[in-house]
């Protein structure tokens, strides 16, 4: 049987910073992976990252091959489409879309110089448990079916929305339902446009339910005539096929026509608060495994990146106390859910409002800027949507004749800035768990943005 401190399951983003982390700090490390090792990094994701997590973290920014356009601001769009916000000079959005296969080759690369070891085409198949602690993973070779056991002092779950790991413990700290409403389901293609873009710096968004029901279009710069679009709709029943609407999206698109098709696929994204518990004992989750995504946007490369860093060191400091329990690392859970996973959760009522209000609403809203460009910029910052008495005057102004969306934002605004309260004060030990979650439900339950 394989012995190591820390196992990792997963090669994605996440758990390639995670593994990083863990053997610059020392630890024995050991990667599973079912792809093969030259596939490690391609995901059909929407490609972009922030400048500000690779600020936040330390890790190199993307250059060359890795870079397939710089960004520098977004167009976000109603169902009409007129009326968009421009979102330019914020520094918190500035980044890149990059090559996902050459970006996660390179995170795979640093993780193995820093003296990770890599398994791959090996499937987790469920973890070993010894009572309520996991204490190892059995897994199976892809090709030849040969099974294996190898033991950990900790397991991270890095497998993705999945959830390999997770899904198969049972404790009271450890979320296994996901509600469809809150995992988006996907389709992209990258396309090389037949006219250059005006603007191949600028992503752009699109909501509403004409093209996306509880979700949202994007287009995505890759360079001057190339571009990864696609469509993201809520779980759930009677929203139709991600594609079919994708392809809707694409005939009505003027800079859409006649694009030839270079890539394709789909998948499944969370969006919503990441775990209540990102921890079990002997245990910890990661990247999509942890909902980590983004809610608005399902964005997960940079969440995950952060989640990694951060888990390396707690990992490190429990070995250190030989305490692998849920206590001994739950410094995972303050150290995020406190910090960036505060974001995270408040953007998810930000969600359920853009979700829950009707097109003719949506549309409404833009032309009399009831939200503005720095609304959007602030909700994404964590800080909710800043109302002052004047705001709420000008507003007020702007809104006659639809006073009860402008009082719906307004709950939203309240409800986020619970949620980031109520983040910022997560229980620095176990037991104050249970009492802390029941009043995240509370919000959540409390988000209903939908016209009476």
């Amino acid at each position: 049987m394989k012995r190591v401190d820390v196992l990792v399951v997963g090669a994605g983003s996440a758990g390639c910073v995670t593994a990083r982390r863990c053997a610059e700090l020392g630890l024995k490390t050991l990667i599973i992976e079912k792809k093969p090792k030259d596939l490690i990094g391609r995901k059909v994701c929407g490609d972009e990252i922030s400048r500000s997590h690779f600020d936040d973290t330390g890790i190199d920014y993307p250059t060359n091959g890795e870079v397939s356009s710089v960004i520098s601001g977004a167009d976000v769009y109603p169902p009409s489409l007129t009326h968009e916000l421009k979102v330019r000079g914020w520094e918190d959005f500035n980044g890149w879309t990059v090559d996902r296969l050459n970006f996660g080759q390179r995170l795979l690369s640093e993780a193995l110089a820093a003296g990770a070891s890599l398994m791959t085409e090996c499937r987790a198949a469920e973890p070993v448990m010894r009572g309520e602690q996991v204490t190892g993973v059995r897994c199976k070779n892809v090709a030849s079916g040969e099974e294996d056991t190898i033991a950990a002092k900790i397991v991270v779950d890095a497998s993705g929305f999945a959830a390999t790991i997770r899904n198969k413990i049972d404790s009271e700290f450890v979320e296994k339902h996901v509600d469809k409403a809150d995992v988006a389901l996907c389709y992209r293609e990258i396309v090389y446009l037949r006219y250059p873009m005006a603007e191949p710096e600028v992503a752009r968004v699109f909501l509403g339910g004409k093209y996306a029901p509880s979700g949202y279009a994007w287009i995505f710069p890759k360079g001057p005539q190339t571009v990864n679009v696609g469509v993201g709709i809520g779980g759930g029943e009677g929203r139709g096929s991600p594609k079919s609407l994708y392809e809707a999206f694409k005939k009505e698109y003027p800079l859409l026509y006649d694009c030839e098709v270079l890539d394709s696929g789909g998948g499944a994204v969370p969006v919503r608060r990441p775990l209540a518990s990102l921890v079990g004992n002997g245990v910890a989750f990661v990247g999509d495994a942890a909902l980590q995504a983004n809610p608005i946007h399902g964005g997960g490369l940079g969440p995950g990146m952060r989640a990694g860093i951060i888990l390396g060191e707690v990992a490190k400091e429990a070995i250190a106390r030989r305490d692998y329990s849920v206590r001994g690392l739950w410094d995972y859970n303050i150290r995020f859910l406190r910090g960036f996973g505060r974001r995270l959760a408040s953007l998810e009522i930000f969600r359920r409002l853009l979700q829950q209000v009707t097109d003719e609403e949506m549309d409404f809203g833009f032309e009399k800027r009831l939200l503005e460009a720095d609304d959007l910029m602030a909700a994404n910052r964590g800080d909710g949507i800043p109302l002052s008495l004047l705001d709420k005057l000008k507003r007020v102004k702007r809104g006659i004749g639809r006073i009860s969306l402008l009082t719906r934002i307004q709950k939203a605004a309240s409800l986020m800035k619970k949620m980031n309260r109520l983040y910022a004060a997560y229980p620095g030990d176990p037991s104050g768990f249970q009492k802390w979650h029941e009043s995240v439900l509370d919000i959540i339950r409390a988000a209903e943005f939908r016209k009476r």
